[in-house]
């Protein structure tokens, strides 16, 4: 199957970056413990954002200006595309949710893809996967409580993001870095 891979790529983050380290990634992410890139560079600003919040209430005692927003381009080396084993979700469907739903409950890299591509879930995630698992939504793994889970994660507006689970994948897939601006 042909895919128009992109190969420019943000990555929003509070911390200085010398090079790209899978293993910072935190668990029980969507497609697993990793390095994420966001296709767009508004999403990547707005994922810089929440990490900057997070990390100034986590921190407590420091000042705010002890931190700084950084916005990273990722460019890919597009002749490596060819070598990888890479999933694709086109679309929020049930299939990305029982993946996400995987990756999130197994934690660490619970499949074996070099590349996986797709839909991030939304900030709404934790609370609608807990109602889910609580039963809120329905039976658990029927899929009636999983279309529902769906649409309560608002798919539509999703962004899109690339995910690499294994430092040899990102030593090799990642050409160059470079903070830009952002404002």
């Amino acid at each position: 199957m042909y895919h128009n891979f992109k190969t420019t790529l943000y990555h929003g983050t509070v911390s200085e970056i010398q090079q790209i380290d899978v293993n910072l990634g935190r668990e029980r992410k969507d497609f697993g413990k990793g390095f994420y890139m966001a296709v767009s560079k508004k999403q990547a600003v707005g994922m810089m954002h929440k990490k900057y919040r997070e990390v100034v209430r986590r921190s407590l005692g420091k000042q705010e200006n002890e931190f700084s927003e950084r916005l990273y381009e990722i460019t890919l080396n597009e002749a490596f595309f060819s070598a990888l084993k890479i999933k694709i979700f086109d679309t929020a469907d049930l299939e990305w949710l029982d993946f996400v739903l995987m990756c999130r409950e197994k934690g660490g890299v619970p499949h074996d893809y070099d590349l996986v591509i797709g839909p991030t879930a939304d900030d709404d995630t934790a609370l609608c996967l807990k109602a889910y698992r609580d039963g809120f939504y329905g039976k658990i793994d029927s899929d009636a409580a999983k279309r529902i889970l769906l649409n309560n994660l608002e798919t539509e507006n999703l962004g899109i993001q690339y995910y690499i689970g294994k430092q040899e994948v990102a030593d090799q897939l990642i050409a160059d870095f470079r903070v830009i601006e952002w404002r």
